[in-house]
């Protein structure tokens, strides 16, 4: 697995869903902002500036730092769940859907601090598992 392990906690809801509590490690956090600074500056025009060399500044300060946030988390969040399903073997049902709001997300979220979130999904059931084997 690239980089650091996610720190996975699965709690059983009913009707066969599940609660996964994710944290993700500050390095891959410091990676996503990074990049979405990265995909930012390199969609954006200025005047003055060749594209994709616009200094990280002038990207903030266009573009807003929650925008840059909220576009680094929505990567990092789709990451993490597909790591997530991968490292403890979950056979999800239906997409993932995140417990917060994403704006309180962007609110607290820091790139060089680790993050945690609360994904729910469906699962297949354990009676129809077992019948597979």
């Amino acid at each position: 697995m690239s980089k650091e392990a996610l720190k996975v906690k699965i709690n059983e809801l009913p009707d066969n869903r599940i609660a996964i509590d994710i944290e993700v490690p500050a390095n891959r956090c410091k990676s996503s902002y990074e990049a979405a600074l990265a995909r930012m500056g390199s969609s954006i025009r200025l005047p003055g500036f060749r594209p994709g060399k616009i200094p990280k500044p002038v990207i903030l300060q266009q573009v807003g730092l929650s925008r840059i946030k909220a576009s680094a988390l929505e990567q990092l969040i789709d990451k993490a769940w597909k790591d997530a399903i991968a490292q403890e073997s979950i056979e999800p049902t239906s997409e993932a859907q995140l417990k917060e709001e994403l704006q309180s997300l962007v609110d607290r979220f820091n790139p060089n601090e680790s993050v945690t979130f609360t994904l729910e999904a469906e699962v297949a059931s354990k009676e129809k598992k077992e019948d597979k084997e």
